[in-house]
């Protein structure tokens, strides 16, 4: 239906009298006129011929479309069928009106002919124009509305929106008379359209228009602000960048297309810049997809939601979050915002010099001897895996490299290894006065963690992390954190014997009570109970250990296949006399996504000490040493005190920090007190 089009033609005005505004009229000449008339015609819109009765003097109103207009008469036809003698015989004409959303114009034009099919007028030499609202309204249409006050629900649809308030109608078989709003009571209001949720929020009653043929509202939000994210000590630090980015989206509620200036932006979300006049932006609205422009042809798409509206001097600030972002533009985003703060750092960029960062990984010591003497066969595995990690940027990896003048002072890296763990790794850097370049990557990656992890596309909620604690900077770092935090449910600390298993040929096998089969939900139960009883972290969690694991492991799996990976994972219990006794895990991927190959070997956990001795650790080993091609097969065993009280010979020991993202932000307060001065950690603590 057309704007301004109803079922019924002829209606009785309910618009405010233009008297009671005087102080906001303004005169406008004839020449104005018409051309608003044809811009009226141009979309083919309506105006509102007002009629006043000749004994009761109510003023009623029909709707008519203007036809072209190039002198200083106007032709007008009817927008519905209407026996306009018959009906206006009655009636005196008094003038036209018609909006533009934002300023009403009211022509007291002199009325030449009025027949059933329109009207004919000549038009005034000056009309009035009158600013009625601070924000201009725009009509809309398919999109549908639900209504709550007080256990009452019904459906409406949107007619009217503006920055400041949203209009209603009632569906025309909904009984008016039913749905009487109390202005004293707050109003629940659900928007969206055919394919996506737009707004949902508490409104107040600005005033009900009912008749025996229609039922409107108008609302009012109630508030200027919502609270999307709990919140946190550490915010994601807003840039403001020259030259300003611009807003480009598709109004969700009006179909308009719009284009607005930012003013800062982070990771997170942004501030935005309106004309009060102009204004498009309600709080709690949600634009399913907009773009943020750069420069021409870098744009990056989000999903976002307005977040709060502040009236400024001469403007509106609007903040706006984002709620997601394809992975690979929120990289960008954050690339982008981190080289604008920090031209060194460098986040998951596809221009890396993989030959100086094989130099960089010798020189730091990073590959030191033993761990090369692993990998030194099959480096040209090594080097393909790391073509593709580095330049093609996939999904299920990042990576942030300090550099200065060609020169990689350091690294750390992560990929997704669980459904929503992401293990940290790689982290290395090299000695230097002038650049603290160990610290202010693990920063850096933090800090992009810190603003995309409550995004649903990151898939983020915990990041893990295998270090040695007898490496003091992974302990100050890694442990530090863990201790700072002083909760296992927060941040979790586990310790892993690490050993290498020679697999042999000699056939291994039980005796009779003992059996090695696929682990059951109810086994993944038992090592939780068991777990929760001897440490409880966060490792089960982090590591995909519940019930679903084997779903999650399928979803997990799938999505290495799309981005041209391998990961693969089998669980499978020992167990004694149908006693849970220990969980093997057959972790297989890539090799060299980690150096070490903690994700391309066999975890052990042992959860009856005294029913278990090294024979039986060595013989299911053995039997499953058929699950890899090569013989020296990398071992986690846990708990680490076992492979000690059972004189099972270790290489090392690896400590398995597990951080919950929810308390990210005590531990970027941590990580941020390593690098400040000493001086102002005197004056924090004091």
């Amino acid at each position: 239906m057309k704007t301004g089009a109803s079922k019924y033609p002829l209606r009785l005005a309910s618009v405010t009298p233009v008297e009671e505004n005087e102080i906001k009229r303004r005169k406008i000449s004839r020449t104005s006129l018409i051309n608003l008339l044809n811009r009226i015609n141009f979309r083919d819109g309506d105006i509102t011929v007002h009629f006043r009765h000749n004994k009761y003097n109510h003023i009623i109103t029909v709707q008519a479309k203007p036809q072209i207009c190039n002198n200083d008469y106007l032709r007008c036809l009817w927008s519905e069928h209407f026996l306009a003698k018959s009906r206006l015989k009655h009636f005196n004409f008094v003038y036209f009106t018609f909006n533009d959303g934002l300023h009403q114009i009211q022509a007291a034009a002199k009325l030449i002919e009025l027949n059933d099919t329109g009207v004919f007028l000549e038009l005034p030499e000056t009309s009035l124009e009158m600013k009625f609202r601070e924000s201009k309204r725009f009509a809309c249409s398919g999109i549908t509305a639900q209504v709550f006050q007080d256990g009452k629900m019904t459906a409406a649809n949107l007619t009217t929106f503006s920055a400041e308030s949203i209009g209603l109608s009632f569906l025309p078989d909904t009984p008016v008379n039913d749905f009487i709003f109390e202005e004293s009571c707050p109003v629940n209001v659900v928007l969206h359209n055919e394919s996506n949720f737009i707004y949902s929020g508490t409104c107040e009653v600005v005033r009900q228009n009912v008749s025996s043929n229609k039922n409107e509202l108008a609302l009012r939000p109630a508030r200027s602000n919502i609270q999307l994210f709990r919140p946190k000590e550490v915010r994601s630090e807003r840039l403001i960048l020259n030259p300003l980015p611009n807003l480009l989206f598709r109004h969700p509620l009006t179909r308009q297309k719009c284009n607005l200036s930012l003013i800062d932006i982070s990771g997170t979300g942004f501030a935005v810049a309106e004309d009060e006049e102009h204004a498009v932006l309600m709080p709690g609205m949600i634009i399913p997809e907009l773009e943020i422009e750069f420069v021409h042809g870098f744009t990056v798409r989000c999903k976002a939601q307005v977040v709060y509206r502040l009236p400024e001097n001469d403007y509106i600030k609007c903040g706006v979050a984002i709620l997601d972002m394809n992975m690979i533009d929120h990289v960008r985003l954050s690339s982008f915002l981190h080289q604008a703060k920090n031209r060194h750092s460098f986040i998951s960029t596809t221009h890396v010099d993989l030959d100086e960062l094989w130099d960089f990984f010798f020189e730091t010591g990073f590959i030191y001897p033993d761990k090369y003497s692993h990998i030194r066969e099959q480096k040209e595995l090594f080097q393909h895996l790391y073509r593709k990690l580095y330049n093609e940027t996939p999904e299920i990896a990042r990576h942030v490299i300090y550099q200065d003048m060609g020169k990689i002072y350091g690294h750390v890296s992560m990929f997704r290894y669980y459904h929503a763990t992401w293990l940290m790794h790689h982290h290395a850097a090299v000695k230097s006065t002038k650049h603290k370049a160990g610290l202010v990557v693990m920063e850096h990656i933090l800090q992009y963690i810190n603003e995309c992890h409550a995004l649903p596309s990151a898939r983020m909620k915990y990041i893990a992390c295998y270090f040695r604690p007898n490496n003091k900077f992974a302990d100050r770092v890694f442990g530090g954190a863990a201790r700072s935090l002083a909760d296992q449910r927060k941040c979790s600390l586990d310790d892993f014997a690490y050993f290498h298993f020679e697999a042999t040929s000699e056939p291994q096998t039980f005796s009779s009570e003992w059996v090695l089969e696929k682990t059951l939900p109810e086994d993944l139960d038992i090592l939780r109970q068991w777990y929760r009883a001897h440490a409880g972290g966060l490792m089960l969690d982090g590591l995909d250990l519940g019930r679903n694991a084997e779903q999650l492991d399928m979803l997990t799996n799938a999505e290495y296949r799309e981005a041209g990976f391998h990961r693969g994972r089998e669980l499978l219990s020992l167990k004694n006399n149908d006693e849970l006794v220990a969980l093997f895990i057959v972790n297989r991927s890539d090799l060299g996504m980690n150096m070490s190959d903690l994700t391309n070997g066999i975890q052990i956990m042992v959860l009856e000490p005294d029913l278990l001795r090294a024979r039986e650790v060595y013989t299911a080993l053995s039997l499953l040493a058929g699950h890899y091609k090569h013989n020296d097969i990398p071992v986690l065993l846990y708990p680490r005190l076992y492979a000690d009280a059972e004189e099972i010979p270790y290489d090392k020991i690896y400590a398995l920090t597990v951080l919950n993202l929810e308390y990210i932000s005590p531990y970027l307060m941590f990580m941020k007190s390593l690098t400040m001065p000493r001086d102002k950690k005197f004056k924090q603590i004091s």
